[in-house]
C-alpha cells in the first residue's frame, strides 16, 4: 500500500514539471500589426497579412525563434490614423508584444510611431516611406524600405548611365509633381539634390506643383511643351497621372523620356486607363525584390504556388521585415521581463546586417536619417511594355530589355491603328 502511495506521489509531482514543460515548448513571442482590414485600404491589408503569415508559418516550421513560436496579433486600423494609435496603445498594454511591425500607410505609421516612442516598444517599418518618419531622431522606429526621396535613385542612375551617354548633350528636364507630402518628399529630398548635383548634364528647365482635383491640365502642358524638354518627369498619383498621359498626348508633346516616380505611374490600372498614351513610360519605385539573390527565386515560385499570383513590392517588404525581426529577436535574452526584452530587442535591431529577399538590410544613422537602411539601392527603374510593367533597370534585377528612346508618337500611332482593326 506504501508503495502505491509513494507512486501516485511521484506522478503528482511530476504533473508540475510535464506542465511546465510543455508550456515551454508552446511559448510564443507576440509581433504586432495594425492593417486595414476594413476600408478603401482592404485590399493592401490584405496582401501584407499574406506575406506575414507565410514568414511566420516559415520560422515556425523551422523551429521558431530560440525554441520559441513567432504569434502575429492583428488589430484592424481602417486606415484611420487615430484608431491606429488606439489599437497600437492596445497590443501593447494588453497583448504586450515585443514589437510592432507595417503599419502600411505613412499618416498611420506616423501615429503608431508616437506611440512606440511614449511606450518604448521598437517598430519596424516596411512599407510607409514618408521621410520624415526617420528623420525625427525617433529612437524606437526603423525603417527597411526606400523612403519617398530614394524612390528616383534607379531613374537617376539611368540618366546618368544610358540617357546622357547616348545624347551626349546638356539635357533639358521638366519637372510636374501633385502638391502633396509625397511628392513633396520625392522632390526635396530625391530630384532636387539630384539636379543640383549634375548641373553640367541636365537642364530643369520648369519645375510646377499643381492641384490634384484640377479636372484638365491643358495649360499646364502647353507650359511644358513651351519649354521644349527632352525629359519630362511626374510625380503624381493614379487619377492626375492618367490624365497627364492622355493630355500631354493631345497636346503634342514628344520628349526622349516620359517617367513617373512610383504612386500612379506604377498602378495596373495607370495602363489600362491611359492605353496608348502610357505605352513606354518609365516608373521609378522601390523594386519587386533582390532577383539576383538566389533565395528571392524559391521565395517567389512559391508565393505563385501559393497564391496562384506573383509577389509584388508590398510583398517582399514585408515577408523581409518578419525575417529581420526574427534576427534580431536572437538576442534577446530577458523573454520574464516583457519591458526589458523590448529594449534588448531594440539594441538587437541596431546591430542587423543582413540579406533578405528584398535585399541588404543594416540600419544606420547618415544624412539626417535615423535607423534608416540605405536604401538607394533598392530602386528599380519599370516601364510599360505592351500593356505590362517590367523592371528594365539596372540590368542585374531587369525582367526585359529596356526600349530607348521611345518614339511616343509612333507608339500613339500603333495603339490608334490597333484600335481601328
Amino acid at each position: 500500500m506504501k508503495r502505491v502511495v509513494l507512486l501516485m506521489i511521484a506522478i503528482l509531482l511530476l504533473i508540475p514539471l510535464a506542465s511546465r514543460g510543455e508550456e515551454a515548448v508552446e511559448e510564443t513571442i507576440k509581433i504586432g500589426t495594425l492593417l486595414p482590414l476594413s476600408g478603401w485600404g482592404v485590399t493592401y491589408g490584405e496582401r501584407l497579412q499574406k506575406a506575414y503569415t507565410m514568414a511566420i508559418e516559415e520560422i515556425n516550421a523551422q523551429g521558431g525563434v530560440l525554441g520559441k513560436k513567432l504569434e502575429l496579433v492583428i488589430r484592424d486600423s481602417q486606415g484611420k490614423p487615430p484608431l491606429a494609435a488606439r489599437e497600437a496603445k492596445k497590443l501593447i498594454e494588453q497583448e504586450e508584444v515585443i514589437a510592432l511591425v507595417g503599419g502600411w500607410s505613412s499618416d498611420i505609421a506616423w501615429a503608431i510611431a508616437q506611440v512606440v516612442q511614449e511606450k518604448k516598444v521598437p517598430y519596424l517599418l516596411d512599407h510607409p516611406s514618408s521621410d520624415k518618419l526617420t528623420r525625427q531622431g525617433f529612437q524606437y522606429v526603423f525603417r527597411i524600405q526606400p523612403t519617398w526621396g530614394m524612390y528616383p535613385t534607379a531613374l537617376e542612375d539611368f540618366l546618368l548611365k544610358v540617357v546622357y551617354p547616348q545624347e551626349n548633350r546638356k539635357l533639358r528636364v521638366a519637372y510636374l509633381y501633385i502638391d502633396n507630402p509625397f511628392a513633396q518628399s520625392v522632390w526635396e529630398y530625391g530630384l532636387k539634390p539630384f539636379f543640383r548635383s549634375h548641373r553640367e548634364e541636365f537642364d530643369l528647365v520648369l519645375v510646377e506643383p499643381y492641384q490634384g482635383v484640377a479636372l484638365d491640365f491643358r495649360l499646364l502642358l502647353l507650359k511644358v511643351k513651351a519649354a521644349h524638354p527632352d525629359l519630362v518627369i511626374f510625380t503624381s498619383f493614379l487619377r492626375d497621372a492618367i490624365l497627364l498621359a492622355r493630355e500631354a498626348r493631345e497636346v503634342g508633346i514628344r520628349p526622349l523620356i516620359f517617367s513617373g516616380v512610383g504612386a500612379g505611374h506604377s498602378a495596373e490600372d495607370f495602363i489600362k486607363e491611359a492605353g496608348g498614351a502610357g505605352e513606354g513610360y518609365f516608373s521609378s519605385a522601390p523594386w519587386r525584390g533582390d532577383m539576383s539573390n538566389p533565395q528571392w527565386e524559391t521565395w517567389e515560385s512559391k508565393w505563385t504556388e501559393k497564391y496562384e499570383h506573383p509577389p509584388g513590392e508590398l510583398e517582399a517588404e514585408a515577408y523581409s521585415a518578419i525575417y529581420v525581426l526574427a534576427r534580431a529577436l536572437e538576442g534577446v535574452k530577458s523573454w520574464d521581463d516583457v519591458e526589458k526584452a523590448r529594449e534588448e530587442l531594440t539594441e538587437s535591431l541596431e546591430g542587423v546586417d543582413m540579406d533578405t529577399v528584398f535585399g541588404h538590410v543594416k540600419f544606420e544613422n547618415f544624412g539626417g536619417y535615423t535607423h534608416q537602411n540605405r536604401a538607394y539601392s533598392l530602386t528599380a527603374l519599370f516601364q510599360w511594355q505592351e500593356g505590362a510593367l517590367f523592371q528594365v533597370w539596372p540590368p542585374t534585377v531587369a525582367e526585359r530589355p529596356f526600349f530607348y528612346p521611345v518614339d511616343y508618337q509612333i507608339q500613339d500611332m500603333e495603339k490608334q491603328e490597333g484600335g481601328e482593326q
